[in-house]
């Protein structure tokens, strides 16, 4: 019997072990099947508002002067005056004289083609009276003389020749009266002195720089311009009629003076070497204050100073500010509908600055866009719309 017992105890535990399973997998819960429930995100959004907007264009430049001379003498000669206001960084006045020569050779010369002029004179006299002589003696000359030996008889050469003798002293007057002009080297217009390279005492010659002088009345500054900015400025002579174009507001960081106020004046015809820019000249009328008392006078613009200018460009009507974090690329975003559900728009951005785009087609007034981060985003899907307001990118 216990050899029994020993062989069935197995046979029980397997059987007990079957039944309690099939009682467990019969007796578990079913699923129920069920729709999914939309993923909803919060999103930040703002309105769009048309709008004017008026352009403003960022750009470096380098301080140039409009005009720029290194005087040189004439003529040669030494140098025996110099005016104390040629020194680097001297002003000066058109017409003030900067260096005198000496001019005794040319006053010489001039005395010395006044007596020309009198030998000269003396035989147009002469040649005068000795042609009436030769009418007086010849008045019964033979018929078969020529008109060349008449001519000749009568003295009719020689008194032009005399007259051109005449007539040649006269202009070596003219000629060493301009020479004593030239002696002493006078400003072309209104200055600073840039260098200066004479000393009294030195001999200079046609080849001699005496200095170099840049214009007051006012500067240029160089700046670089994109290419597809240009339709944006009123350029004279390329989209506008008038002298002055686009408004400029020139500020100088090294200086730390107030901004100035200048002009873009015109459009150079190339690009620049490197990055293919276009070049731009504004002008700033004034630069180095001189227009107003001393004491009131800012620190002048410096020719060769880097600076900065903003462009006042031309206004944008009906345009909607969009920060850039609101495209999806570069032409278009996310618009929220009534039902808050996302739908990808195209929209026209027709100006780019720092931090936002300006879009003028694609986005009606009224209409939600989303402003906040969305990289999961599908068309349609839908979302929260955030309480808390965006502030405004600038």
């Amino acid at each position: 019997m216990a050899r029994i017992r020993s062989a069935l105890l197995p046979l029980v535990v397997v059987a007990a072990g079957a039944s309690i399973a099939g009682f467990l997998i019969s007796s578990r819960p079913q699923a129920q099947q069920q729709a999914p429930d939309d993923p909803i995100s919060i999103v930040e959004v703002e309105v769009a508002r048309p709008g004017r907007h008026q352009v403003s264009i960022a750009v470096m430049g380098v301080v140039r002067a409009e005009r720029e001379v290194t005087l040189q003498p004439e003529l040669a000669g030494r140098v025996v005056q110099q005016s104390e206001r040629l020194v680097d960084g001297g002003l000066v006045r058109v017409g003030d004289p900067l260096v005198r020569l000496d001019s005794r050779d040319y006053a010489t010369a001039v005395e010395m083609s006044k007596a020309d002029l009198a030998q000269a004179r003396l035989a147009v006299r002469e040649e005068t009276v000795q042609k009436k002589v030769a009418e007086a003696e010849w008045r019964n000359a033979p018929d078969d003389f020529s008109d060349d030996s008449r001519a000749y008889v009568m003295r009719e050469p020689h008194l032009d020749a005399a007259e051109a003798r005449v007539s040649s002293a006269r202009s070596r007057i003219k000629k060493a009266k301009r020479d004593v002009g030239k002696t002493i080297i006078t400003a072309p217009f209104d200055a600073v002195v840039l260098s200066e390279a004479v000393e009294v005492g030195q001999i200079v010659t046609p080849q001699t720089p005496v200095a170099r002088l840049a214009g007051v009345d006012r500067f240029w500054i160089q700046a670089s311009v994109p290419v597809s900015q240009l339709s944006f400025l009123e350029i004279p002579r390329v989209n506008t009629e008038q002298r002055e174009g686009s408004a400029a507001t020139v500020i100088d960081r090294a200086a730390n003076e107030a901004p100035r106020e200048g002009y873009v004046l015109r459009l150079l015809p190339a690009v620049e070497e490197r990055g293919r820019m276009a070049q731009l000249i504004i002008a700033v009328d004034d630069p180095m204050g001189l227009k107003l008392p001393i004491g009131e006078r800012p620190t002048p613009l410096l020719v060769g100073t880097y600076v900065e200018a903003m462009l006042t460009g031309r206004a944008l009507d009906s345009v909607v500010p969009v920060p850039r974090r609101a495209m999806i690329d570069d032409g278009r975003l996310w618009v929220v509908d009534d039902e808050q559900r996302l739908h990808a728009r195209e929209v026209e951005v027709v100006w780019r600055e720092r931090g936002r785009v300006f879009v003028r087609e694609g986005l009606a007034a009224g209409e939600r866009f989303v402003v906040s981060n969305l990289p999961l985003a599908t068309e349609g899907m839908r979302v929260e719309l955030d309480p808390q307001p965006t502030p405004q990118d600038g």
